[in-house]
């Protein structure tokens, strides 16, 4: 797959027999197949973190048609038959205050997810592969995301993409 630099154009992937799937920009009428993946998301977040996640709630409609509409940052989907079946976020972070980090750019996920029915199909990778070529086009060399540790489907994904663990947050 040769994914796009701009968040406004989009990527096609085709694999045999399977259809091709295109990561592209996220549209406001794409947000209902978005809540639906959030949803999916996040309650398996809070039923394993309720400390941190709250459950789904309505406002999360305003909160990511925001997110869609904000400039600078990525947020593309994956489309696959007609139908959205995953999205990914980030955004380019630079340390511009604190003397004893590195200051430059980082592409820095903030979501991925993929439809409970459609994962271990490539869509996750494609999804992050958009998205390494969106952080280079912006200046990034690298790039960082956060996973829950009890997220194995997730970790096991993103070691298999050359993640290694950087830090860990621990909570008492």
């Amino acid at each position: 797959m040769r994914p796009s630099h701009r968040q406004g154009t989009s990527s096609r992937e085709h694999r045999g027999k399977e259809h091709s799937l295109e990561i592209r920009k996220a549209q406001e009428q794409d947000i209902d197949a978005i809540l639906e993946l959030n949803r999916q998301i996040g309650e398996i977040h809070f039923e394993q973190a309720p400390q941190v996640f709250c459950s789904p709630s309505p406002e999360e409609r305003v909160f990511l048609l925001a997110a869609i509409a904000a400039e600078g940052r990525l947020f593309c989907v994956a489309e696959q038959e007609g139908a959205v079946v995953g999205f990914l976020t980030a955004r380019i972070d630079i340390n511009e205050t604190i003397p004893f980090l590195c200051k430059e750019p980082i592409c820095r996920i903030g979501t991925v997810v993929v439809d409970e029915g459609r994962r271990s199909q490539g869509i996750g990778k494609a999804l992050i592969a958009h998205c390494d070529e969106w952080g280079k086009g912006h200046g990034a060399h690298q790039i960082r995301l956060e996973v829950m540790s009890f997220n194995e489907r997730a970790k096991a994904l993103y070691e298999a993409l050359g993640f290694k663990m950087l830090s860990q947050t621990m909570v008492r």
